[in-house]
């Protein structure tokens, strides 16, 4: 057999396989999330797992660490704010996606969620560079100290109150802050 009729037999016999690495590549295209579906994914795992990091400090089942903390901190911070917003800009339903079109219809909500959740990570990250150590009583909340009040409370402002919260409660803060969005902004699996 020549080198020519050996090249195509060879390609009478791969050919099969390339046109099915072809579809399954087309149709994997053709299912897979948008990118910034992806990275919105990405980074509210990357949040999540942060939350759990500082949960576990403030609840004592694993050692304080300053630069872990601030991590986590800088973590939500980072894929918070503009950034977060940014990843729902203009149509956010779409394939993969577990966005709601109320993010389209009440755009001002989402962004200040997405600013106050990144406003409580601040406010974290300064509290790691504060405590090198520990987390001292001054930022651990009190018996009774209240987390954001009734119906009838003064509503907490994230810009103006974050100063003066225990970083406990500032964590709790954030972690309601992004409960708000997802019963809001998310649409639930059935």
């Amino acid at each position: 057999m020549g080198v020519k009729a050996s090249v195509a037999k060879l390609a009478v016999l791969t050919l099969p396989i390339a046109v099915s690495a072809m579809v399954i590549s087309v149709a994997t295209a053709q299912t897979a999330p948008p990118s910034n579906v992806i990275q919105r994914q990405d980074g509210m795992k990357a949040m999540a797992n942060s939350a759990k990091t500082i949960n576990a400090m403030f609840k004592d089942t694993s050692p304080y660490d300053a630069n872990a903390f601030k991590a986590a901190a800088e973590t939500v911070r980072a894929h918070s704010g503009a950034a977060l917003s940014a990843l729902f800009e203009g149509l956010v339903t779409t394939q993969g996606s577990k966005a709601s079109a109320n993010i389209e219809t009440e755009r001002q909500q989402f962004d200040k969620l997405a600013n106050d959740l990144g406003i409580y990570a601040s406010a974290l990250s300064a509290v790691a560079d504060r405590n090198p150590h520990a987390l001292g009583p001054e930022t651990r909340m009190q018996g009774g100290e209240a987390m954001g009040g009734g119906p009838l409370a003064r509503k907490v402002d994230a810009a103006r109150d974050v100063a003066s919260m225990p970083a406990e409660h500032a964590f709790h803060m954030m972690l309601q802050t992004c409960t708000s969005c997802h019963v809001k902004f998310r649409i639930e699996a059935k």
